[in-house]
């Protein structure tokens, strides 16, 4: 970006490195604009404010200049996923415009997955014989829309809408399926930045009648080979703080916990905490 491009609303939109995501009323900032400061922090709340997000949020490369920037205009230091970008650590700090929306959930699990001992977590060689794992493909939006509307009544991303699953799929996201029968019963997704050499895991989701039967940790190691392929360095997840289900399973793949971040994402009860688990491949 260049030093004197003003930061309005449709700049935000149309820079890759400005993720607006209107549903959880928040900014993720990838790179911070060369000349950060006072006043373009200003600019910035202005367009976020114009788009009705009251969280801007800034990844930064740890103990670098940028970091000190975000520092100096008052941001919260939330959380970290170490290798972030290609190999180097980055932190994550947030502003608010709204300052009642920093006030972290008191029900975070994290205390309690954190005194569990994985060490002989179980090993899953196969699925049981009613189950079935693929990997989802356009003609199965239609029914994967469906399936996240079933279990999700909110979510931060409007993946109860078919064609936004196909976009997503052409935008370098691999979802995993998993079916029992011809019922699909559990799903997650791997989302690449590939700019940074990282992958989100996301969207996951299984059906109440087929949860404690672990099958989403059938799914990520299959997503996790899948990005070693690609050339993926780096894995993190956001994890509802309030699911000890997901916390869970995220530990036991390995993963390490990187912080919380304070009512991120538009999920279940609202906006709630989610807590950042990391993992190098």
């Amino acid at each position: 970006m260049g030093s004197n491009e003003f930061l309005s609303a449709s700049t935000l939109v149309e820079k890759k490195y400005f993720d607006v995501e209107p549903i959880s009323r928040r900014i993720k900032v990838y790179e911070l604009p060369e000349d950060m400061s006072e006043d373009r922090m200003r600019e910035l709340k202005t367009a976020a404010s114009e788009m009705d997000c009251d969280k801007l949020i800034f990844y930064v490369k740890s103990g670098s200049e940028e970091e000190a920037v975000v520092q100096d205009l008052n941001c919260y230091y939330e959380a970290e996923i170490k290798g972030f970008f290609r190999g180097e650590d980055a932190k994550i700090y947030a502003n608010y415009l709204d300052p009642s929306r920093n006030h972290a959930d008191t029900e975070n699990v994290i205390s309690h997955v954190e005194e569990m001992d994985f060490t002989d977590k179980m090993k899953r060689e196969k699925l049981h014989d009613n189950y079935t794992i693929i990997w989802g493909q356009e003609k199965h939006a239609e029914e994967m829309a469906a399936f996240y509307k079933g279990v999700f009544s909110k979510y931060p991303t409007p993946i109860h809408d078919p064609d936004y699953i196909v976009k997503m799929m052409r935008d370098h996201v691999h979802f995993s399926l998993i079916y029992s029968g011809d019922e699909l019963v559990s799903a997650c997704s791997a989302d690449i930045f590939s700019e940074y050499e990282a992958a989100e895991f996301t969207d996951c989701a299984t059906s109440p009648a087929h949860r404690g039967k672990g099958l989403l940790s059938y799914q990520y190691p299959l997503l996790e080979n899948k990005m070693k392929e690609l050339g993926i360095q780096t894995m993190f997840s956001y994890t509802r703080a309030i699911s000890m289900g997901m916390n869970i399973v995220a530990a036991q793949q390995g993963f390490t916990y990187g912080g919380c971040m304070v009512r991120n994402s538009m999920i279940g009860t609202g906006l709630e905490d989610m807590n950042i688990w990391y993992k190098t491949l």
